[in-house]
């Protein structure tokens, strides 16, 4: 018995049975953690990483296939969620991009909606928009329905080139700052070089560590951005958990009509039985 080699369709099996089993031995006891339902994940082979993504989803009410990460010059989002977008929702995402990316000084001081508002653009059922920021980082959102779903890509250009490039092309530009300082007060030859390679050598790897983390950031807060994005595009799987969820209210509504009903005809009674 120990040494039985199972099947993956006699795996499903026993490990559904024992999460029935389980259940019916706890009855009113409270549920599990987080913590309990990763390790019940990791028994059945599934990595945590998963459990905690399909959390995300049900606390954000959000059915999405969510893809993220990194070029050598951009970060990007890309999602699916089910429907088709109409105008008041696009209005609605268009709204949420403004909030978060738009900067009226700019167009205060004559500057193209571009640098401002940002730019929108429909082409059949693709929608964009298109935001540049002053420090030249552009937004761009695109959302292409087809197939009754709606392909999401978010993605903001970060960079002129890869990190370690940027930090080492910034990194030189600081360094022959430094060194031509440097070999002007000592009129020094030999101390610009010196300089130029101590401060390249230095400056280098922090300026690529610094802007690698500020890609990071830049990431977390689009995807903060892109979840409030799904929550506004329609999604009937959410929709018809919202009407069967409305559907199980009325009968309390209609408990307390009665109640009401109930009280009134106590009332009367007692009224002729004083009169």
């Amino acid at each position: 018995m120990p040494n039985r080699t199972f099947s993956e369709e006699e795996i499903q099996a026993l490990l559904k049975r024992a999460t029935q089993l389980h259940l019916m031995d706890e009855g009113d006891k409270p549920g599990l953690t987080l913590k309990d339902l990763e390790h019940i994940a990791a028994d059945a082979g599934i990595p945590p990483q998963y459990l905690r993504a399909a959390l995300h989803e049900a606390d954000n009410q959000v059915s999405s296939r969510d893809t993220s990460g990194h070029t050598k010059t951009h970060v990007f989002i890309e999602r699916v969620v089910e429907g088709e977008l109409d105008d008041d929702e696009w209005e609605q995402v268009v709204y949420r991009m403004r909030k978060e990316y738009s900067n009226d000084m700019n167009e205060a001081w004559g500057a193209p909606a571009l640098y401002g508002r940002g730019v929108t653009e429909t082409l059949g059922k693709t929608r964009e928009w298109r935001h540049t920021s002053s420090l030249g980082v552009v937004t761009t959102l695109t959302i292409r329905s087809a197939e009754g779903k709606q392909f999401i890509n978010f993605q903001r250009r970060v960079g002129l080139g890869s990190p370690r490039a940027e930090g080492w092309g910034y990194g030189a530009i600081l360094a022959l700052l430094a060194g031509a300082i440097a070999g002007g007060v000592l009129g020094s030859v030999l101390a610009l070089f010196m300089v130029f390679f101590a401060v390249l050598f230095i400056a280098a790897p922090g300026i690529e560590y610094l802007d690698r983390r500020w890609r990071d950031k830049v990431l977390r807060e689009m995807g903060g951005v892109a979840d409030d994005i799904c929550r506004v595009m329609h999604d009937p799987v959410a929709a018809q958990d919202h009407e069967a969820a409305a559907e199980q209210v009325e009968p309390v509504v209609a408990l307390d009509e009665a109640i009401q009903e109930d009280d009134a005809a106590i009332a009367a009674a007692r009224s002729r039985a004083r009169a």
